[in-house]
Formats: C-alpha cells, sequence, structure tokens
C-alpha cells in the first residue's frame, strides 16, 4: 500500500503476503481480503474458539519504530474498549516471529465505497447507515475515542442491514472528558497513547476535517464532520471536496463551501441539506455538539421519510438557511442587487407621478387580480401534484384534507417514498406563500378504511383497480 506523507509526497509501504494456512499463535491464515489501513487484512480460523475472525498483519516497515508502532495499535486499544453494533468489534492483539497483528470481528458484506459506485443506495439507506454511524460514533466519543477516519471505506453494510464502522487505525484517546487524571492527564490505568505529532496530517484528504488538515487538536466533531461528507456522497453519488490531486483535496476541506446538494442529484430534502450543512461547517462549534445529537435529527428524518412525510420547515429554519445563502454571495453581487433594487423603486416612482390617478387605480386592480391568482395557487399545485403521482403505477389513491395529502400505495418501497416526496418538493418550490403541502403514503389499506376514504369529499384520485386491492 501506499502511506501519504504530511508534504503531499508517498512512500511505498511493504507489506509481506503471509501464506494460506499459516498460522499467527492459535489464528490460522485462510485467503487474503486485501489490504486496510497500513496493512493486509486476513480471513482467518481461531482455533481455540472455532469461529472466522479476520487478522490484519501491520508492515513490518511501519512497526520498526516503536513510536509510529504505538500508533498503530491504537486501533486495537480504542476500539477493544468500545461494545457497540455498529462498531467491528477488536478481539486480540499479538506478536509473532516479528509480525504484529490484530484479530477483529470478520465483517462481510459491501463496503459504502462499492455500493456508491454502484449506485445501490437510496435516500433512506444512506440515512440509515449515517444514523448507525452516528449511534457507533457516540458511543465511542462518550468512551473519550474520536475515529479521525471516517470514509466510505471504512463503513460496511451486513446483508442483513447492520452497519460496521471498521478501523480504528487513526483513533486517539481524548485529553479530557468523564474519568480524567489529575490536571487533565488521563487516569494511570488508562494505556497511554502518544499523540499526533503536531503538522503532521493523517487520514484520507476529502473526508478530513479542516482542523485535521491543518494539523490542529481534534475532538469528536472531527468525526461529524467527516460522517458529513460521507451523508453528502451516499446521497449524492459525489464526494464534496475530491479533487485531483492531494495538495487541492486538502484546500478544498479547509476553505471551499460546500457545492449545493440538488445541483448534483436533486430533489434533496431541505431537512438533509440542513443536516449535512451543519456537520460541514468549517468552524468546530458551529457543528452539532455531539454525535448524539446529530443522531435524533437523523432518526426523525428517517422516520418521515419512512412515513413519506415531507417534514415542513419552520419559518425561522428558512431564515437561518436564507442568511446563510447570502453569506456565501460576493461583495459583487449585493452592489448589483442594492442597484437593481433602487432602479426599480424609482422608475415605480416616476411611473406613479406620470400617470395620475387613474393609472394608480389601474395598478390596485391589476394587483387584486394578481392577489387572487396567488391565494388560488395552493389548489392547482394540489391538481399538479395529483397529475404526477398519478402517473406512478404502484398508486392507488390520492385524497387531500387541510394541506395534507394521503397516498395509498401497492407495496412499500423506498425508491417509491423517494419518487412521491420528489414529486411533492417540485410542486412546494411553485408556492408563491402559504405552508407547504405534506404527504403520508399508506400500504396494506383494509377494505373497510379504503372505502371510508373513498367517500370522503378530499379524493382527488382513484385507479381504477383501487377497491379490488383492499385487504381484508
Amino acid at each position: 500500500m501506499n502511506e501519504r506523507l504530511n508534504n503531499g509526497s508517498t512512500t511505498k509501504t511493504i507489506l509481506p503476503r503471509l501464506s494460506p494456512g499459516q498460522t499467527l499463535k492459535h489464528f490460522r491464515l485462510e485467503s487474503l481480503l486485501g489490504e486496510g489501513g497500513m496493512g493486509l487484512v486476513y480471513r482467518a480460523y481461531d482455533t481455540r474458539l472455532h469461529r472466522p475472525v479476520a487478522v490484519k498483519v501491520l508492515s513490518p516497515e511501519l512497526t520498526s519504530n516503536p513510536e509510529r508502532k504505538q500508533r498503530l495499535l491504537q486501533e486495537a486499544l480504542a476500539a477493544a474498549r468500545i461494545s457497540h453494533p455498529a462498531i467491528a468489534q477488536i478481539f486480540y492483539v499479538d506478536e509473532e516471529a516479528g509480525a504484529t497483528f490484530i484479530v477483529m470481528e470478520l465483517v462481510e458484506g459491501k463496503t459504502v465505497r462499492d455500493l456508491v459506485q454502484n449506485r445501490e443506495l437510496d435516500l433512506l439507506g444512506a440515512i440509515d447507515i449515517a444514523l448507525q454511524v452516528a449511534e457507533g460514533l457516540a458511543k465511542a466519543h462518550e468512551r473519550g475515542i474520536v475515529h479521525r477516519d471516517i470514509k466510505p471505506a471504512n463503513v460496511m453494510l451486513t446483508p442483513d442491514g447492520h452497519v460496521k464502522l471498521l478501523d480504528f487505525g487513526l483513533a486517539k484517546w481524548l485529553d479530557h472528558g468523564p474519568g480524567q487524571g489529575p490536571a487533565g492527564t488521563l487516569p494511570s490505568d488508562q494505556p497511554q497513547i502518544a499523540s499526533t505529532q503536531s503538522g503532521v496530517v493523517l487520514g484520507t484528504p476529502a473526508y478530513m476535517s479542516p482542523e485535521q488538515v491543518r494539523g490542529a487538536p481534534v475532538d469528536s466533531r472531527s468525526d461529524l464532520f467527516s460522517l458529513g461528507v460521507l451523508l453528502f456522497e451516499m446521497a449524492t453519488g459525489q464526494s464534496p471536496f475530491r479533487r485531483e490531486n492531494f495538495v487541492d483535496s486538502l484546500h478544498a476541506v479547509a476553505f471551499d463551501e460546500t457545492p449545493p446538494m440538488n445541483s448534483i442529484r436533486p430533489p434533496i430534502p431541505d431537512e438533509l441539506q440542513r443536516i449535512i450543512t451543519r456537520c460541514l461547517k468549517k468552524r468546530v462549534e458551529d457543528r452539532y455538539s455531539s454525535a448524539r445529537l446529530l443522531a435524533e435529527d437523523l432518526r426523525l428524518l428517517r422516520r418521515h421519510t419512512e412515513a413519506g412525510v415531507e417534514h415542513p420547515t419552520s419559518w425561522r429554519q428558512r431564515l437561518v438557511d436564507a442568511w446563510e445563502q447570502l453569506r456565501q454571495h460576493p461583495p459583487s453581487w449585493y452592489a448589483w442587487f442594492v442597484a437593481g433594487a433602487g432602479g426599480l423603486g424609482l422608475t415605480l416612482y416616476l411611473s406613479i407621478l406620470q400617470i395620475g390617478l387613474g393609472g394608480v387605480v389601474f395598478l390596485v386592480l391589476t394587483g387584486f387580480f394578481l392577489y387572487r391568482h396567488a391565494r388560488n395557487r395552493p389548489h392547482r399545485i394540489q391538481e399538479l401534484f395529483v397529475r404526477r403521482v398519478s402517473k406512478i403505477p404502484e398508486v392507488r389513491l390520492i385524497a387531500f384534507h387541510d394541506g395534507q395529502a394521503t397516498v395509498v400505495v401497492d407495496r412499500p418501497v423506498a425508491q417509491l417514498y423517494g419518487r412521491i416526496n420528489g414529486q411533492l418538493r417540485n410542486c412546494n418550490r411553485k408556492l408563491y406563500s402559504g405552508q407547504p403541502m405534506t404527504v403520508s403514503i399508506l400500504h396494506e389499506v383494509p377494505t373497510e378504511q379504503l372505502h371510508k376514504m373513498l367517500a370522503s369529499p378530499g379524493v382527488q384520485y382513484v385507479r381504477a383497480d383501487a377497491t379490488e386491492k383492499g385487504q381484508p
């Protein structure tokens, strides 16, 4: 494997390949799984406990230096202390015949990198993966441990849908929090792990936090930035800070603004955009204060997505988002905006002076008709939503009540939720004012409930065979 140095150059790390059938202690190597974080990872068999495991053999070139070896062993010392379903368990660490190796839980499945490349993730799947990672990080952070290398290759999805966070090879102990010793030091019974040398960059450039790029001290909020990058990529298929070379990627992480997600792969829910934007703040204090708070927002977003409900954004949040967008414009934009507004105001003033009272009355009447047009627009938006959603074959019934749409579908498919919510967002963007529409998606509706819905005055669309497929 290649190791990236802090000056942007690479050095070739020698990774001796061990033969299948070779034994390290009581772990019999079976096959090479691949390279993984400064070493080779093998599928192996624990001859004592009779179970399959993964064995990472660290490169002798990297472990020959005692200080570097101590840093590399952080993976075992840190992750072995954490027990959580979303974190791959560390079982054992030892040396034999000059080889330093770590025995880990064998995780089978696909990495997020593979899922993104093969376009196997829908929006609901991306949110669920991010939620499980956030819950695992919350557990690690509460134990005083930061991962520092959250990236698609280090997150796996098992065949049964569970997420496993791999490779705490860059983890380090936080020097604050519960369990401190005198003067903020670690208690004497905790393993002492060497801190990263100041100015040395560790991690994968496109997924690092700005403070990692600067070689500054990091805390748990650095992982939240990297998780935000991961979620951005899962939702859009592109990494926001990946550039052509190492140095440009570092510069993008430290200084470039995050591109609008809807410009890459629309439609993205406003709430998801808000969550990712908060994770990717350059200033540490502007991000979520903890992974637990991030997990709560993701859990709520997943619940709304699963139920097919488009959560309306509050006016306060809209103002905050609008202010954030205004802050991103260059100074020249503001100058043109002020000049345009002033010119328009002057034109209207001069026009009123010239046209007299009759012209003013005409303008008032015109304004009245425009007001009526805007006031009735929500009804036309509902009609637009019905026309578009009724074209989806799985949709059986659409009804409205007080701006709330109810859509009955044949089967609960995540992609179906995404299509319906996408149409809802597109229609809501056409509203001039008022509260946006929301939608609730139902399936397996009993026949009695379906007949009651059909008898309600808000029904806008009924498929021809809708009553034939009601569930008893």
